[in-house]
């Protein structure tokens, strides 16, 4: 089961003017409130915002509108400004992310338009039923690869959880990407700032993180998407915090041992000693190649290990197997080779080559044979046509005699008689 939404509490604090919402309750789903736009129904909220889904009228395309919901004055120009920081986020495009669209204000809102990827979330799954192990590795393999594609940007989710993970036929994509940084002073509850609790790194605590953090927030979603609960529930956040920086987790026997050695890496209190990019996670999961992702050879001591933010995709192992140099990729074996490595491989090898052996003796006098006939077939019809061709020769010689001498004749008669 998932779990069960924490109470937010909330303080008094100046309300912002400018921004109109019972002017946009009353205008939203007139067409083109939000220029270019038709919004059509509301697809989510929360705390930090309301998600509508809207079709762009030019070409009649589905879109996801979302409302920041920023009533405080104090801060609502510290959130204008970490606005301009989407458009970093805007410019990474992958298979597994929300695409980001555009923003703007309207109203005295802020907004920001981003590619409709459903209306399902992981959230809503794991609440339907419990995933089957195939299905939670397939999810997670692709919610690996979308937060990978920020990290190689240099950008950090800082809040991943199942609601943010969008589900659309096979595809899932991670969303609110850019948004968890829009830090309200006036919630007093960090679940409106930097993560979720139930989701939330131990160092995030002192405010502090960086990628190794959505790491640990990973491995949360995939220790929920296994066994169907989170580690760490309480009365009320903090407890929840609490349970991430001091207890430990406790794996149910079910869990398979590949997963739980993994879940352990990502999971550990301490961020140096996690996997230090999403990249050692996906090759302990021996996860399957991308489409149009690069693949990257290591050749004996000649690893490159980039640091992080860079934009190739790096290949690196698991600390189990770190001082096993890998040998270059093996030149293609010949038939020959490819046929004896065959017989090796079968148990009846032997037999086969002792099968082979006697066919080859039982063949080879007839081979013999064969060769002796067709050779003395050739000797026996080439001796007539030798003597013939010899007499054809011995009678043009003869004819030709006689006729010499029948002119030398002729010549002597004729010079006789003058």
């Amino acid at each position: 089961m998932a779990a069960v939404p924490l109470e937010v509490p909330t303080q008094d604090s100046p309300r912002d003017p400018s921004l109109d919402w019972e002017r946009f309750y009353q205008n939203y789903r007139k067409p083109g409130y939000v220029p270019g736009y038709e919004i059509l129904h509301k697809l989510g909220g929360g705390v930090f915002g309301i998600v509508f889904k809207a079709r762009k009228e030019s070409i009649g395309k589905a879109y996801a509108i979302k409302f920041l919901k920023v009533d405080d004055a104090s801060v609502k120009e510290q959130v204008l400004r970490e606005l301009e920081t989407v458009s970093l986020f805007a410019q990474v495009d992958h298979p597994n992310l929300v695409s980001i669209e555009d923003k703007g204000l309207v109203d005295g809102i802020p907004y920001i338009i981003m590619g409709y990827a459903g209306e399902e979330t992981l959230k809503t799954r794991l609440e339907e039923a419990r995933l089957s192990e195939e299905d939670a590795f397939r999810i997670f393999v692709q919610v690996l690869r979308g937060v990978q594609a920020l990290h190689e940007h240099s950008l950090i989710h800082f809040d991943l959880k199942p609601a943010n993970i969008f589900l659309k036929g096979e595809i899932a994509r991670v969303g609110d990407y850019g948004l968890s940084k829009l830090v309200c002073e006036s919630k007093m509850s960090l679940s409106f700032g930097r993560g979720t609790p139930y989701y939330m790194a131990p160092e995030m605590l002192q405010r502090k993180g960086d990628h190794r953090s959505d790491i640990y927030s990973l491995g949360i979603i995939f220790f929920e998407c296994l066994t169907g609960v989170v580690p760490f529930t309480g009365e009320n956040e903090w407890e929840v915090l609490k349970g991430h920086e001091e207890k430990e987790i406790e794996f149910p026997d079910s869990l398979p041992r590949t997963y739980r050695t993994v879940l352990e890496r990502m999971l550990c209190k301490d961020a140096d000693a996690r996997y230090q990019g999403i990249d050692e996670v996906l090759q302990d999961l021996k996860a399957p190649g991308a489409l149009g992702e690069s693949i990257i050879l290591e050749y004996g001591s000649q690893k490159q290990k980039p640091t992080f933010g860079s934009r190739a995709e790096p290949t690196s192992r698991s600390a189990s197997s770190r001082s096993d140099e890998p040998s270059p990729p093996p030149l293609p074996a010949t038939r020959r080779e490819r046929q004896r490595s065959a017989d090796q491989e079968l148990p009846g090898g032997l037999i086969s080559s002792l099968l082979r052996a006697l066919v080859i003796a039982l063949l080879l006098p007839a081979r013999v044979l064969g060769l002796g006939l067709g050779r003395t077939i050739q000797i026996v019809f080439s001796w007539p046509f030798a003597i013939l061709s010899f007499i054809g020769k011995v009678s043009v010689f003869f004819l030709g005699g006689i006729a010499i001498a029948l002119i030398i004749g002729i010549l002597i008669f004729l010079l006789s008689n003058a």
